[in-house]
């Protein structure tokens, strides 16, 4: 018989209080069973850390996180960047069916995924192609090119823009979708990636990437020939070739995912994961204890 979600629940609450008995342990040792079972059924193409299933105590106590109340002192701290924290209502969107925002999206690339970077890779913050459209707080202004909103942000990087072989970049859609672009500036080669498949409106971010690109090209070698230069890039939409979602709240995760995949393994294939993978293996509880792992105060539950 499956354990159901309340019987877990109430066992590991037990387990954690020292009153649990044979017959608890004995439940909380078929649930990892089941969870191996279910992770190898749900067989992926790419093993990075989120599609790794949680064992029971870092899943019960991401359970917690993700179900108390909302409360400051769960709020989640890190000494590296520390502008990119969490705070526990943001959190908890990491829970069912919700749309993830910007702060979950930033936390996770800033703290879990950048320390990963090699020298020669950088990410932009999910800001950045909203300011450099000009969309507004929310993403619904009618889109206006403006460069020097962004003409500084390339200064942080280390040797410059032109020293990378990649640039990252979460695009907020609107505040209702998310998506992935990457800038491969070793191959000259701008790549768009969206979970809901290709569509003619994506054009607008990779046509504005190269824009970007021709400017900061500009500003850094002023005596060359900036158009010659950006003929010789490729723009490509590769949003049929990944893996789809199924739904219209997990665009976020999916997002996640495939930064992780270009970070980690250097490309996104349609199997590398799947919406069913991404459920059976409880990826938002992964990620959020990935967030809890990286922050430096750790709030206990």
């Amino acid at each position: 018989m499956r354990i159901t979600k309340i019987e877990e629940r109430e066992a590991l609450s037990r387990h954690y209080r020292g009153d649990d008995d044979d017959d608890d342990k004995s439940l909380i040792k078929k649930r990892a069973e089941e969870s191996e079972a279910l992770s190898r059924h749900h067989s992926d193409a790419s093993s990075i850390q989120p599609l790794v299933m949680l064992c029971p105590g870092p899943r019960a106590r991401v359970m917690r996180l993700l179900q108390s109340e909302s409360d400051p002192r769960l709020d989640l701290t890190y000494t590296h960047r520390s502008a990119y924290g969490v705070k526990h209502t943001s959190i908890k969107r990491l829970g069912p069916r919700c749309w993830l925002n910007d702060e979950v999206i930033d936390a996770y690339n800033m703290q879990v995924l950048a320390p990963k970077l090699d020298e020669k890779s950088y990410i932009y913050t999910s800001y950045f192609m909203g300011k450099l459209l000009q969309t507004g707080p929310d993403g619904t202004y009618e889109p206006n090119y403006k460069y020097s909103e962004v003409g500084g942000w390339s200064s942080k990087i280390s040797g410059g823009l032109f020293s990378l072989n990649n640039l990252y970049i979460p695009i907020n859609h609107k505040n209702i979708h998310w998506l992935t672009l990457r800038i491969d500036l070793a191959a000259k080669k701008i790549s768009l990636w969206d979970s809901q498949g290709e569509k003619m409106e994506n054009a607008q971010y990779t046509n504005t990437a190269l824009r970007y690109l021709g400017d900061e090209y500009t500003n850094a070698y002023p005596n060359r020939n900036v158009l010659e230069w950006m003929r010789g890039w490729t723009i490509e939409d590769l949003s049929d070739e990944c893996p789809q979602q199924a739904n219209g709240f997990d665009c976020g995760i999916f997002t996640l995912l495939n930064l992780s995949l270009l970070v980690e393994e250097g490309s996104i294939t349609r199997d590398s994961y799947s919406q069913e993978s991404i459920d059976a293996k409880e990826v938002r509880k992964v990620i959020a204890h990935m967030l809890w792992e990286a922050s430096s105060n750790k709030p206990e539950v």
